[in-house]
């Protein structure tokens, strides 16, 4: 019942210890419990707890599973954290420190780290990336669907072109022409699902940066200082996979513009189709490379170290 990311109606975690259910209204990060009006009410006058933010539980619950995963207490030692090794990518507390970080040099104090972590450069930095990634996946898109109509409008032009032709030829011209639309629709068919395989695989792209710059709106709202900071530095390497994938898609070709040409046969020779003329006219492509920029010239994201001790990839 105490799970924050349970659906069902969330139930004060005080009053469960009375075998009384209450429905809770705002939730602690301090205290790690879920408190009903009644309970709130003396959660803020206890001197242990009178300066405890609380949020709303359903402000709360909008934060990611990955985000209300992480607590104030370690899951061996029930002790609260004290301190984050750089080294390991951990929060640790004291007794962590004595049993698994002795060699540690580089411990440092959480309540320093935290410390305005919403408003922190890294925090900025992740937020500003993922938006540049929204961004680019944006112009991407749009590059891709003009490229589309581009090629509808080449095909166009074509067809009327081979309709000017069609008034001085017999039921010769006639085959040749079905025989040429067929394979001019084929090239066309072929190029525009190369692109909208791209354009289907950024959109995806997009919703999942989208949800991803919702995820540290809601951190900056309503999570802890602790949850913000640990959950920005879990998405610090998203926004560098992201910059990496839009650089993949311009290296490996996916950007290329996709040009359809129609190289006709003479106009006079098609007084000789019936006798001479076997195929209307040639189909070509033409790969142009992308010129769009897709990554920061000045990324900061490289320095930060990487975290493995939660996966902040939420889908």
């Amino acid at each position: 019942v105490g799970d924050m990311n349970s659906p069902r109606e969330q139930r004060c975690n005080v009053c469960q210890l009375r075998r009384v259910y209450n429905t809770a209204v705002v939730w602690c990060s301090e205290c790690e419990e879920a408190l009903c009006s009644e309970c709130k009410q003396y959660h803020g006058l206890m001197k242990m707890s009178r300066n405890h933010k609380t949020v709303y539980i359903s402000d709360y619950q909008r934060l990611a599973p990955s985000v209300l995963a992480i607590k104030n207490r370690c899951d061996d030692h029930e002790e609260k954290f004290e301190y984050f090794c750089d080294r390991h990518g951990k929060p640790c507390c004291i007794i962590c420190i004595k049993d698994r970080h002795k060699e540690c040099r580089d411990l440092k104090q959480i309540s320093d780290l935290i410390k305005d972590s919403k408003s922190s450069n890294e925090c900025i930095t992740i937020e500003r990336g993922l938006k540049h990634v929204l961004q680019t996946i944006d112009r991407v898109r749009k590059d891709r669907t003009d490229n589309i109509l581009t090629l509808d409008d080449q095909a166009t032009r074509y067809q009327n072109e081979l309709r000017e032709m069609k008034r001085a030829i017999n039921d010769h011209l006639d085959r040749m022409e079905s025989q040429f639309l067929d394979e001019m629709a084929t090239k066309q068919r072929e190029m525009k699902s190369r692109i909208q395989r791209v354009i289907d695989d950024i959109d995806d792209r997009r919703e999942k940066v989208q949800k991803k710059i919702r995820n540290i709106n809601a951190m900056k709202r309503y999570a802890s200082d602790l949850q913000n900071f640990l959950g920005i530095r879990g998405m610090e390497f998203d926004v560098k996979n992201e910059q990496e994938y839009l650089k993949a898609l311009k290296e490996n070709g996916s950007l290329d513009s996709l040009d359809m040409f129609v190289h006709f046969h003479s106009f006079s020779a098609l007084e000789a189709i019936k006798n001479n003329v076997t195929v209307l006219g040639r189909i070509t492509t033409k790969t142009t490379r992308c010129t769009l920029k897709v990554t920061p010239q000045n990324s900061n994201l490289d320095r930060f170290k990487s975290i493995s001790w939660w996966d902040l990839n939420d889908n």
